[in-house]
């Protein structure tokens, strides 16, 4: 556990002295705020367009903030193997990975330091989204149960994307082929609930079980199924233990 930790504020220092870093998030909120914008100028003109008492269905939270944070999969798509692409090859290229592999440190305690190092910079990068509907809270009542779930299904998203933006990182030095696969390897996952209406009745469930679209559309909905959170907790600690793996195999070449 004490290497754990060790590994987790050393990767702690790297992620917040990278420029990587801070572009990837000024790049997460550029986009989420221009979403946001759209979104809650969308559900004002429909607010004026009433010129009455709304319906009871009628919930701003509903309206604004679910197709915002379903959006925000897509957009973590492409920021998670921006974080996760220099977690291990970074080490290769400065070849300080193989000092790591021989130090008394394990492998595990290894990947696990770096995979919780990440988890903590998503966890800042939630912390600060929340800016978002409080902003909105200040002036019209939320339904803070539907955003809670919604919070939730993100912290279940990001375990199980960074954990497969990791083990991305430990198959190639390169960081730029690292995100690629990393890249390749969620846009699987998320695509693979569309292609469920070409299949057969089994195949469909199959694929339903397999999308990460459908079991955090169903988080984002306000429902909080333990399904869905052992899916993606099952997704992370799977391509965790491939990471490990994928260290331990080194010893053998």
């Amino acid at each position: 556990m004490r290497g754990t930790l060790v590994i987790t504020r050393k990767e702690l220092r790297q992620l917040f002295s990278s420029p990587i870093a801070y572009v990837a998030l000024a790049m997460f909120f550029v986009v989420n705020g221009f979403l946001f914008y759209a979104l809650v100028g969308g559900y004002t003109l429909q607010v004026l367009q009433l010129q009455g008492t709304p319906p009871p269905d009628f919930n701003p939270t509903r309206i604004i903030f679910t197709p915002l944070y379903q959006d925000m999969t897509f957009v973590l798509m492409l920021l998670v193997p921006v974080l996760t692409m220099r977690l291990v090859s970074e080490e290769d290229r400065a070849r300080t990975m193989e000092l790591l592999v021989t130090s008394p440190v394990t492998n595990s305690a290894i990947l696990l330091g770096k995979y919780l190092g990440v988890i903590l910079l998503f966890g800042v990068l939630l912390v600060i989204s929340a800016i978002m509907p409080l902003s909105l809270a200040l002036i019209g009542r939320l339904d803070w149960g539907l955003l809670g779930a919604t919070y939730i299904g993100l912290v279940l998203l990001g375990a199980a994307f960074l954990a497969i933006g990791l083990f991305a990182s430990t198959l190639n030095e390169n960081q730029i082929v690292s995100a690629a696969i990393g890249f390749a390897l969620l846009l699987l996952f998320y695509v693979v609930g569309f292609a469920q209406q070409a299949a057969g009745t089994g195949g469909q469930q199959i694929l339903t079980a397999l999308s990460i679209s459908a079991h955090f559309s169903n988080l984002a909905s306000g429902i909080v199924d333990t399904t869905d959170a052992v899916y993606f907790l099952s997704l992370a600690g799977f391509f965790l233990f491939l990471g490990i793996v994928a260290l331990e195999s080194r010893k053998w070449r």
